[in-house]
């Protein structure tokens, strides 16, 4: 347990650091966003796969309303992944925006699959491990540390310290652990069974 409390402070140092430092995106968005989209409804064998909109103008209307943020309207089956998002995930580099899409992702099987009903702080975190499940398991797309490290940073930078509120989706150290243990997952064999809660 001191190892794992020990490595998960020297992570979030790393990554407090790597938060100030733009990277050179090795994909494109449009292939990133194909590529991640078309693995995951591999992994889950073409079933109850969501709609995808991307490259969403900020204050687009939705099924769900406004679009203010990327997100998952279970009204009408759909992925949101806002051109705002993608210029902030390119910041960090093109694994950071593969997350965006794995999470929002992860939410819609989450309302497929019954995983969990409502959007809590929990339903966060397990989209989050979930999104690192999904980027570990994706056929012909494997990921080294430099794309560990960006999906690190932009789930750190992400997280929030805002108890109480509905927009709560976990600390930056908790979405950095949460989506790190859903890639060690996929790397180990366990799969989606990391992220039970």
């Amino acid at each position: 347990m001191k190892a794992l409390k020990a490595l998960t402070t020297a992570l979030i140092s790393i990554t407090s650091v790597l938060v100030s430092v733009p990277v050179k995106a090795e994909w494109a968005p449009k292939a990133v966003v194909d590529g991640v989209y078309a693995g995951i409804q591999h992994i889950h064998g073409y079933r109850a796969t969501p709609q995808l909109v991307w490259n969403v103008a900020q204050g687009s209307r939705g099924r769900c309303g406004r679009i203010y943020g990327s997100h998952y309207c279970k009204l009408n089956h759909t992925v949101y992944i806002t051109r705002q998002d993608i210029r902030m995930a390119y910041y960090f580099g093109d694994a950071a925006l593969a997350y965006i899409v794995a999470h929002e992702y992860a939410h819609a099987m989450q309302t497929a699959y019954r995983f969990q009903p409502r959007v809590t702080p929990i339903s966060e975190l397990q989209a989050d491990c979930l999104a690192g499940v999904y980027l570990g398991l994706i056929p012909n797309i494997v990921l080294d540390d430099r794309d560990i490290l960006e999906i690190s940073s932009l789930a750190y930078h992400l997280g929030d310290y805002q108890w109480g509120s509905r927009h709560h989706h976990g600390t930056p150290a908790q979405r950095v652990n949460a989506v790190r243990l859903g890639i060690r997952g996929a790397v180990d064999g366990r799969g989606f069974s990391t992220c039970r809660v």
